[in-house]
């Protein structure tokens, strides 16, 4: 057996932090940020969209957890952790200080029931499948074993994971909020309202969550690593974007995103000139095409024609340059993305022909919908690509669909379009390409598209096994060369978040991961 490293750096991710902390921390005080919605639940079996993980980030807490910037794995519940020279066997030691926030002592079986609640069918959680590599899994799932048998309780503080096969990318996967452990007798305490209830071993606890409004988070005074500086960390559900700049440029917020409508003004605004921040994060942005439905999914002609026609740069100017155009699924500087390779270029003229070759020169006599979630600033974004797409004789109505709504028609493939994004899940391109792309992630896994490519299929699973990082570049590479000739999802932007905080905090860092997580954080009296 080999000592793992304790911590594990991406490759080229790309982190500006302008704001200098103060010189000494301090306890005390509220931090008031926002998310979009309403999460509904902080159950990790459950967790499916940004607004819930940011929030999870900062309460939930696994084997292993990301630091704040996205760019490193930290020990979580365990202290360390050893792998066997094939990689097939990891064992964990939980340490003994880890408690949960209803006071319980966390164990090795508690992982493993946390394990096996995300794994079971009856759970229904849309991230099961970060556990399909452990042995025993597929007997579980059947209901041919009573227990998952590669997931193995040596003593109270040492947990074993046996895999079928080596997994480059598990390390990183058990960083996911998915993977968090959570206390068994509050599931069974609160039943179907644990997801209101949740009970893990992050650095902060529930404290009150009134519905549609906002939701209280206390320090967890028995925090392994301490207790959080902040007293309270409070996440106020605001959807409109211009309502959050101005509560914030009020004082009534301490953090929000930027729209690029404010960004100018901020920028020049000397009592914010040292809180600007600033990530490239590990996040794709794309249309999803549902390869189900007619006349899209048949027609790789059709779905070369919408993305010669969008113009890509006139919305990255309407964002005041702060994204990536994209050239695949994966972000710039990340292992997989090909620093040769060039984006589509709009090209109206060879959209046309394109629309010819597919056997509609004279346009598409339909109106077809484009499902997006409703947010200000994406809606302008949909109008631009609406007003492209018209141009070659393709008519689209755009549907603002709010969260849950919107999920599921994703996940059941009720849409004909659909703007969508994925924020990696853990810090590996397996995160962008396992869900999206491989056939077994259709119906729950990821996969909306409900794409199916044996050669895709074929190169994942040899990207999961390899253990060469040249290899795996050559393999990924190869996926984003497929995936952009197939376009089951028509990749557009790799997103820049540029994030404000009021003065008075300290040490905020955005994450590359889109999770951000304010255990380190204080504010100044």
């Amino acid at each position: 057996m080999k000592k793992r490293l304790l911590t594990w750096f991406l490759l080229g991710i790309v982190l500006i932090a302008s704001a200098a902390a103060s010189a000494e921390p301090h306890y005390g005080g509220t931090f008031r940020g926002f998310t979009s919605a309403d999460p509904k639940t902080l159950d990790p079996a459950a967790l499916s969209s940004w607004d819930q993980a940011v929030m999870a980030a900062n309460v939930l807490e696994g084997l292993v957890r990301l630091s704040p910037s996205g760019q490193e794995i930290e020990p979580g519940v365990a202290e360390s952790w050893v792998a066997s020279e094939d990689g097939l066997v990891w064992q964990f030691e939980i340490r003994r200080d880890a408690k949960f926030h209803n006071g319980d002592a966390v164990t090795a079986a508690d992982v493993k029931y946390s394990f096996e609640r995300v794994i079971n069918p009856k759970t229904r959680s849309p991230r099961a499948w970060i556990f399909n590599a452990v042995a025993g899994v597929e007997e579980f799932r059947a209901g041919e074993a009573p227990e998952v048998s590669g997931i193995r309780v040596r003593d109270e503080h040492l947990l074993e994971i046996e895999l079928v096969e080596a997994l480059s990318p598990f390390l990183a996967m058990l960083a996911s909020p998915s993977a968090a452990v959570v206390s068994e007798r509050a599931v069974d305490e609160y039943g179907d309202l644990f997801g209101q209830n949740v009970v893990s071993a992050g650095p902060f606890k529930l404290s009150e969550w009134r519905q549609n409004l906002d939701l209280t988070l206390d320090a967890f005074e028995d925090y392994w690593a301490g207790r959080p500086y902040l007293d309270h960390l409070q996440f106020r559900f605001i959807l409109d974007e211009n309502t959050r700049m101005m509560e914030l440029m009020a004082g009534q917020l301490d953090w929000a995103w930027i729209p690029p409508a404010y960004y100018m003004q901020v920028s020049r605004d000397p009592n914010f000139k040292d809180s600007i921040r600033q990530a490239d994060t590990l996040h794709v942005g794309y249309l999803a095409v549902n390869m189900e439905k007619e006349p899209f999914g048949s027609n790789l002609a059709l779905r070369q024609a919408i993305r010669y026609a969008i113009d890509e740069e006139a919305v990255k100017d309407s964002l005041q340059g702060r994204e990536n155009i994209a050239v695949g699924p994966f972000p710039p500087g990340f292992l997989g993305h090909d620093p040769e390779a060039t984006p589509y270029p709009r090209n109206v003229e060879m959209a046309k022909k394109l629309m010819a070759e597919a056997g509609y020169p004279d346009g598409i006599d339909q109106t077809f919908t484009v499902m997006c979630q409703p947010y200000n600033n994406l809606i302008k974004i949909m109008e631009i690509y609406q007003q492209n797409l018209r141009e070659i004789g393709i008519d689209v109505e755009i549907k603002p669909t709010e969260g849950g709504e919107y999920l599921s028609a994703l996940e059941t493939g009720n849409y004909e379009l659909a703007w969508a994004a994925t924020v990696a899940d853990y810090a590996d391109p397996d995160a962008f390409v396992y869900p999206l792309y491989y056939s077994g992630s259709i119906d729950g896994g990821g996969n909306v598209a409900r794409y199916i490519n044996p050669d895709i299929d074929r190169l994942i699973e040899e990207g999961r096994l390899q253990t060469d990082s040249k290899k795996r570049q050559a393999i990924y590479e190869e996926i984003a060369r497929i995936a952009q000739e197939d376009l089951p999802y028509i990749n557009l932007s790799h997103n820049i978040w540029v994030d404000l905080t009021s003065p008075k905090v300290k040490n905020h860092v955005p994450s590359a991961m889109d999770m951000h997580i304010f255990h380190r954080v204080w504010v100044e009296q």
